[in-house]
C-alpha cells in the first residue's frame, strides 16, 4: 500500500526511498512550476497505469526561514480523502525536523553518508505504525462544502496543443497583472490549457502513468475559509479533457465522468487532429452543459 518517500527541495530530489517511483515523484516538481502563478499549494496527485493501478502521491509543502520550498512526499494506495496517509506524511515530516532541525541545510545534510541511513530509520518506523491502520481504513467519504460547486475552466487538448479553452469563473484571473482585456483573457486561458496539457503528457512520457487529479490548497485563502481547488483529467483515445473546479469533490467527479462518457461517443475524437478547429467547435456545447448541470445541483 505504501511505495515510497521522498524529501525534494526547490528542484532537487534529495531522498527517494524507491528508485522506481523517482520519476513519479518528478512530477510533484512540474506539477508545481505550472501551476504556481496561481499561489496553490498541492496536496494530492492521482495517477493510474496498468502496472501499479490507481495511486495517490500526497504533498506536504512547507517554505523555509530562508524562502525554500520543501516537499515531503509519499505515494501508495491511498484514498484522497485518506485521514491516515496525511497523518502519517506529517509525522515524516516531524521526524525528520527533529534530527535536522534546521531545514536550510538540509541540502548539506542530504550529502552526509548517514542521511539514507537516518530517512529509512524514520521510514521503517513509520511503516510500522502506519501498515495496518492504512489497511483497514475505510474510504473516508468527507464531503467539501467550502463554497458552492463550481467549474471554473474546462478544456480539450491534444498531443499538447490546446483545441478549446474555456474559462468559467474570472477569479482564475487575480494574479494576471495585465489589463483584462478579451484579448488578454484569450491567451491567459489558452496558456492554462497549455500547461494542463503539458503536465498530462509529461506525466504519460516521464513516469509511464496517467493522472487523474490534482488536488490543491488556495494559498491566497485563510485556513479557516480555505478554498479548495480540484483538477480532473481524462483522456478520449488522443485527446486530453480537463477540469479545475471547487465544491464537493465527489458531485463534480461525478459531472465529470458523465461529460466524458457522453463525448467520448462523438465522432470528432476518433480521428487524429490536423490542426483544423473547425471540426470541434461544437464540443463545447458539451462543456456548457456540464456547467449548466452542475449549477443546478444544490
Amino acid at each position: 500500500m505504501i511505495s515510497g518517500f521522498t524529501i525534494i527541495l526547490e528542484d532537487e530530489i534529495l531522498f527517494c526511498s524507491n528508485e522506481h517511483k523517482y520519476s513519479s515523484f518528478e512530477i510533484v516538481l512540474f506539477v508545481e512550476k505550472l501551476l504556481n502563478f496561481f499561489q496553490w499549494r498541492l496536496k494530492n496527485i492521482c495517477l493510474k497505469n496498468k502496472r501499479f493501478g490507481r495511486e495517490c502521491i500526497i504533498v506536504e509543502h512547507i517554505i523555509t526561514k530562508a524562502g525554500q520550498n520543501l516537499f515531503f512526499c509519499c505515494v501508495g494506495k491511498f484514498s484522497v480523502r485518506s485521514q491516515e496517509a496525511p497523518k502519517m506524511l506529517k509525522e515524516f515530516l516531524n521526524q525528520v525536523c527533529k534530527q535536522y532541525n534546521d531545514l536550510d541545510r538540509l541540502k548539506f545534510a542530504s550529502e552526509e553518508p548517514t542521511f539514507d541511513q537516518v530517512i529509512n530509520l524514520i521510514i521503517e518506523y513509520l511503516h510500522d505504525k502506519y501498515l495496518d491502520p492504512l489497511e483497514e481504513e475505510a474510504i473516508y467519504e468527507k464531503t467539501n462544502n467550502n463554497g458552492q460547486n463550481n467549474i471554473l475552466y474546462a478544456g480539450i487538448s491534444a498531443q499538447g496543443l490546446p483545441i478549446i479553452s474555456q474559462l468559467y469563473d474570472d477569479s482564475l484571473l487575480k494574479n494576471l497583472e495585465k489589463e483584462k482585456t478579451n484579448e488578454n483573457i484569450e491567451l491567459f486561458t489558452s496558456d492554462l490549457s497549455a500547461k494542463l496539457a503539458t503536465i498530462s503528457m509529461n506525466t504519460q512520457i516521464r513516469a509511464k502513468t496517467k493522472i487523474k487529479e490534482i488536488h490543491l490548497d488556495d494559498a491566497n485563502t485563510n485556513q479557516l475559509n480555505n478554498e479548495k481547488k480540484v483538477i480532473f483529467f481524462g483522456n478520449i483515445y488522443s485527446y486530453s479533457i480537463d477540469f479545475i473546479a471547487t465544491g464537493n469533490f465527489y458531485t463534480i467527479k461525478s459531472i465529470f465522468k458523465q461529460l466524458k462518457a457522453k463525448m467520448a461517443l462523438d465522432s470528432a475524437f476518433k480521428n487524429d487532429f490536423l490542426g483544423d478547429l473547425r471540426p470541434y467547435r461544437h464540443l463545447k456545447l458539451y462543456l456548457d452543459e456540464a456547467v449548466k448541470e452542475l449549477d443546478q445541483i444544490y
